[in-house]
């Protein structure tokens, strides 16, 4: 028998904020100059960005690029030990001052044990002897690997300067102030889902998660240099949900609500039976409840509902009323019911 227990002694308040933060959009610009996969004005940025960083700043992003596999949105793990969503410069103070063990540890995403790291950097031949592991599963990653471990000092060096050049330059601080407005349209467009902020944050997204805890604090951040994507980064008391604007979130419940009610108009056996017969040609209701065995005022509720679903069509001749079935808009309601259950995730 599996058995969980809250021991919270009294509900914790929890605390969730919506806000735009330049730490989170300096990390996610230099993302997107290292991803040329990411069309977002790469090219153009890069070009830009490169003839206003010091030469140490250069010469490090075109490590990061050719060296490594690495994303640099692995920065945001620091999010958790180091919460300066705001500071650009206390961030990064904050970051140079981590122990060594403290730095690799997050900077993995805490999925490399603690005491595992500290063999690494009292001995970085300790490599050797570990099961393969995602970040060193071929020899060229054991490599680099091993070039972070001993020239670690210098890789964290270079680190700062490149957060801190980038953040100074020119160019990003034009697209942070140029951006700031989606930003804060996209904030506004979340609040107003009103979801529990655990419910907000699988719904941003767009699956369940596996691993939960009894969050104390949700931040929930939009990117535009995020683009389409969405990141997760969480411990046993903080949940960060970050997103890209460029990423519609559409409330998809009033959708589903739209459809819902389509779906219930066919939610009863007579009604169905009510479509299949009219479905070979149009009949009026005293026909419709012989055939059905039931009463003509039932018929006519069960008539109303689905012709105010769109299922069938009235048409009066004379002093009688005649319902036929509407095809083309079941066919639609099937259609969009199978698009929106299908559709792809972003």
């Amino acid at each position: 028998m599996a058995v969980e227990w809250d021991n919270r002694s009294e509900k914790q308040e929890v605390v969730v904020e919506h806000f735009h933060s330049p730490v989170v959009e300096l990390i996610s610009f230099i993302a997107s100059l290292l991803d040329s996969d990411n069309k977002n004005n790469h090219d153009t940025n890069y070009a830009r960005i490169e003839k206003e960083l010091e030469k140490s700043s250069t010469d490090f992003l075109h490590y990061w690029k050719s060296r490594t596999d690495w994303s640099f949105t692995f920065i945001f793990n620091f999010l958790l030990p180091t919460p300066h969503f705001y500071d650009v410069d206390l961030f990064v103070q904050e970051i140079s001052a981590l122990s060594e063990i403290d730095f690799l540890y997050h900077f993995f995403g805490e999925s490399i044990p603690a005491k595992q790291l500290e063999e690494l950097l009292k001995n970085p031949e300790y490599l050797t002897t570990l099961e393969p592991a995602i970040w060193w599963e071929t020899d060229a990653q054991k490599t680099i690997f091993k070039e972070l471990v001993v020239t670690l000092p210098c890789f964290r060096e270079n680190l700062s300067k490149l957060l801190l050049n980038v953040y100074r330059s020119n160019i990003f601080q034009d697209e942070l102030t140029n951006r700031s407005m989606l930003s804060q349209q996209s904030i506004e467009k979340v609040k107003s889902m009103e979801l529990e902020p655990l419910a907000l944050a699988q719904y941003i997204m767009g699956k369940t998660f596996r691993r939960t805890s009894f969050y104390q604090m949700y931040y929930f951040v939009p990117s535009y240099f995020f683009s389409t994507h969405r990141i997760r980064i969480f411990d046993s008391r903080t949940c960060v949900v970050i997103y890209g604007v460029n990423a519609p979130l559409e409330d998809h419940r009033e959708r589903s609500a739209e459809l819902e009610q389509q779906l219930k108009a066919l939610s009863d056996r007579n009604r169905i039976l009510i479509l299949r017969m009219l479905a070979g040609e149009k009949e009026y209701g005293a026909k419709i409840a012989e055939y059905l065995g039931i009463t003509t005022a039932t018929v006519s509720h069960h008539l109303e509902i689905l012709k105010k679903a769109g299922f069938v069509n009235e048409e009066k001749v004379g002093t009688i009323k005649y319902f036929s079935y509407n095809q083309e808009h079941a066919k639609d309601t099937l259609t969009q019911l199978n698009d929106f259950i299908n559709c792809k995730k972003v």
